[in-house]
């Protein structure tokens, strides 16, 4: 199946889950202090947006090993964040797991986008990252606690459009509580 037909969000409120399935995956990786903030208006590929200190992984002044780490770092949030979106849409606003055509659909993007050439991973390394992140978002998405804060973001979402990120953070603390 096709990732970008699976992905591909039906209406505003099918996207505004997906949006709140990703400020919870940056939440849960410990990245808020990256986010910038989260917007339903923005393009699928940019509605959480991080701070420029984000993206500035090539500082001359780091060794190899701490770049590499900090790229290894991004490509797990990357994948965790595509993970977290159909978890969320899928798990909280559908009632439903996640199927095995939508899971052999991120899988396939994730090995296709080259994303993971950045780090120099291999296949079986890409597919131990994938399969921790959909152990790690199955757990936390069949939390009560998840789904509330989901539920609840993603209403803040359609009424407000934007939220910083330490509105984002506000709406998730109930959630964290249980990472």
């Amino acid at each position: 199946m096709d990732c970008d037909n699976i992905l591909r969000y039906s209406d505003e409120k099918d996207k505004s889950y997906g949006v709140a399935g990703m400020a919870i995956a940056v939440v849960a990786y410990d990245c808020e202090d990256s986010l910038s903030g989260i917007d339903i208006d923005a393009s699928a590929d940019d509605c959480v947006k991080f701070g420029t200190e984000f993206y500035f992984i090539g500082n001359p002044r780091l060794s190899a090993k701490i770049a590499w780490s900090e790229i290894l770092k991004h490509f797990r949030l990357g994948t965790g964040l595509l993970v977290a979106n159909a978890m969320s849409r899928s798990y909280v606003q559908h009632r439903r797991p996640l199927t095995a055509d939508v899971q052999t659909a991120i899988r396939d993007f994730i090995h296709k986008s080259g994303a993971a050439d950045e780090v120099q991973l291999g296949e079986d390394e890409i597919d131990a990252i994938f399969d921790r992140n959909i152990d790690f978002f199955d757990r936390l998405f069949r939390m009560q606690a998840t789904h509330d804060a989901a539920h609840a973001l993603a209403a803040d979402l359609i009424d407000r459009r934007h939220l910083s990120a330490a509105e984002t953070v506000e709406r998730l603390s109930v959630m964290m509580r249980y990472l």
